[in-house]
Order: structure tokens, then sequence, then C-alpha cells
């Protein structure tokens, strides 16, 4: 037989009466896996990992006018009324992306967003201000963004000189600026930030919560209405060491796993109820306070497993429930919904990647009154995804429909 010669071996069966195919199925499968004891039996894979039930993306969220472009997302804030506000960093953009911008304008398409963006529960765009021209002073790179029950937006940046906290009216007024842009000074500094992260405002104490952040390492905490300063700690509710950073700016960069009686980056604050959730980046754990800087106790969340990046980048509550905390894992791509009393994982949700439903370095995180999640990404993702509920998800499908 030479060797471009095939043989065809043609088998005829007569087939199965349908009553009978599942028996066969499972004889079939008897026969081709190997017997495993139940001592050899693998551990099966916990459901509350289960990333594809919990939740899926909404593709068509949001609506962005035609021709504007979003570079990174550092902050998403979800206010009272439900509306999504988006801190995103028009600076980012690449000069081939934004050619429309240029003067005169290089080509038809397209135009940086201004970096505050709010919109609707549907994805519509409300308003859109922010940026050098409108508020002297700017941010080098927008972090940090919260909505407070007054409807005052607190802003942040983590720039090189950023060392300010902004308070704005909804429409982009200027009505209060705590710190300054320009050079750093000690990192116990009452009136100056060293490029902070995150803002939460607690409007009942009259009190804004910034975490400070990737250079002064601390909490600090200002009176809302007059800027004044009241107080400030750091890890385990200790006292500021400004002379621990003293010898270099370690931002990051620090190991990732120590040491634990310092905060690296301290990356994001949150409050559910009467305590105060503080995210040390670096370190994969979240600490929890007292609002007069007392410490309560500490979560990790992929100790170990999230690299140089850090695991534990922001954290949310979750409105209707006080007993979970959202948290945001950038280096692994990842969210997760945990028990905010003892760190166990409820459900999470992982996909890395650049598509629809995927993340590529997920930065903070916001829920809404409907359950629904919104993720802001840096780096090359640059972008704002919503995450529904399954059953909340599948009735926006049938509502497009």
């Amino acid at each position: 037989m030479s060797g471009t010669e095939r043989i065809v071996m043609r088998f005829h069966f007569p087939l199965p009466h349908r009553k009978d195919i599942p028996a066969l199925l499972a004889a079939s499968l008897a026969l081709a896996l190997p017997a495993v004891s139940s001592a050899d039996a693998p551990t099966p894979v916990s459901p509350v990992r289960d990333a594809g039930k919990s939740y899926r993306v909404d593709p068509n969220w949001p609506r962005l006018p035609d021709g504007w472009l979003i570079g990174d997302v550092g902050g998403v804030s979800v206010d009272r009324h439900d509306h999504i506000w988006v801190f995103h960093r028009p600076g980012t953009l690449l000069a081939f992306d934004a050619h429309a911008d240029a003067i005169p304008a290089g080509m038809k398409c397209c135009v940086a967003a201004p970096p505050v963006l709010e919109f609707d529960a549907a994805g519509n765009l409300l308003r859109a201000w922010g940026g050098a021209k409108q508020v002297s002073n700017w941010f080098d790179s927008e972090h940090g963004i919260f909505v407070d029950d007054e409807d005052h937006v607190w802003l942040v940046g983590a720039g090189d000189h950023d060392g300010q906290l902004l308070k704005l009216s909804a429409d982009g007024k200027l009505l209060l600026r705590i710190g300054r842009k320009g050079e750093f000074v000690a990192a116990d500094d009452p009136t100056m930030l060293g490029k902070p992260t995150d803002v939460y405002v607690d409007t009942k104490r009259r009190e804004a919560f910034v975490s400070d952040g990737y250079r002064n390492h601390r909490v600090i905490v200002f009176d809302a209405d007059t800027g004044a300063f009241k107080r400030q700690w750091t890890v385990f509710g200790k006292k500021v060491d400004p002379a621990y950073f003293t010898a270099r700016d370690q931002d990051s960069a620090r190991a990732q796993d120590g040491p634990v009686d310092q905060f690296t980056t301290v990356h994001c604050v949150t409050m559910i109820g009467d305590e105060v959730y503080v995210c040390d980046r670096t370190n994969d754990r979240i600490q929890v306070f007292k609002p007069d800087g007392t410490y309560v106790r500490e979560l990790f969340y992929n100790h170990h497993m999230a690299g140089a990046g850090g695991g534990t980048w922001d954290a949310a509550p979750m409105p209707g429930h006080p007993d979970r905390l959202l948290v945001v894992d950038g280096a692994n791509s990842e969210f997760a919904v945990l028990n905010a009393r003892t760190g166990a994982v409820i459900t999470s949700y992982l996909s890395k990647g650049r598509y629809a439903g995927q993340m590529h370095w997920p930065h903070q995180g916001a829920v809404d009154q409907q359950g629904a999640i919104y993720i802001a990404e840096v780096q090359t993702a640059a972008r704002i995804q919503r995450f529904l509920p399954f059953a909340a998800a599948a009735r926006v499908r049938r509502n497009r429909r």
C-alpha cells in the first residue's frame, strides 16, 4: 500500500431507542473515567467564586456623545439619586486619539471628554465639566471622586504635584480647596496632602475622610464645611511618623507583603455605618477603624497572590446590605463581594482582558441602589463598565429587544 492510499472503514450499528440514551451515556462515562476513591476525590470548586453566574456586563453602558473619548478612569461614585459620576484622565489619551482637539484640528475625530462626567442609570450623559480651563491649579492626575448626600462633588488627584482636595458643586463651581498643588512637605502636615487617592464625606458628622495616599501613608480628616484639620492616623490607629518614608518616596514600589506595621499605599477610604474602611493596597488588606481613628480589625484579600500591585485597590459599601463590602483587586483584574465583618468571600468576578465583561487594571468601584456594580479601569483599558446582577441583566436585555 502506498503512503498516499487510505482505507475508509464504515461500520453500521442500529441506533438506540431514545429512552435508552441516558443509560448508554452513563455507561460510557463510567468506562471513560478512572475510578476515584473518596480519599482521592478532588476538592470541589467553591461556588462563591463562580464568576459567570453572579453578574453580567451591560455592554451598552454608558453612552458618550459622538466623537468624545475618555482616558484612564481614576474614580467612580454613585450619588443619592443613583447617578453615576466618572472621574477620568484626559491627559492619558494619545495625541492620535484626540486629533480633533489639536489647533488646527488634525482629523474629524475625536476630542477628550471633560474629566468629570455625570450619567443617569441608563447611561445617558447629564453633565460634563472640569479641567484647568474651569478650575485653577487642576490636578496632574485625576484619581478619586465622591459625591456626598448634599450633592457636593469631592475630588482628589495623585500626580507628582497633587497635594489638594477640592469640594465643588454638582455643576463644577469650586466651593472649597484643602491643601494646594505644589511641593510636598512633612507626612504629618495638617494642611498639605501627599498624592491623596480617595475621599469619603460623612455628612452627619460634617467630616471629610481622605486616604493620603501614595506619599503620606495616612488617613486625615477635615471639617467638611470649613476645611479645618481635625485629626489623622496611620496603621492600627497609630500616630503618623513623618520620618518613616522620608528617605525616599516609596509609593507602591514597596515589597507587596510588608511591613505589616506600616501602611504602604493608602488607596481608598469608605464607611459602612460607624466604621471607616481603609485600603492598604500593597499589603493586600483593609483596616477598619472607628471614626476617631481607633483600630477595630483588618481584612485580607488575595494576600500574597496579587504581586507588587497589591490586592485591595478599592472598597465600597453595597446599599441595602450593611454586612457586605465590594473590593476591587486591580492586580488580578477582579472584584469581589466580601462579608464586611469577617472578610469571607461571598462572590467574585475575575475575567482579565479588554473585551466587554473583562477587566484590565480595575482601579475603583461603586454600587448603586439596584445592586449594579460600576468598575473604573486605568492603563490601556481606560473605561467604565457596569456589571448587573444576573436577574437584572436578563431584564435589561429583554427591555432592549
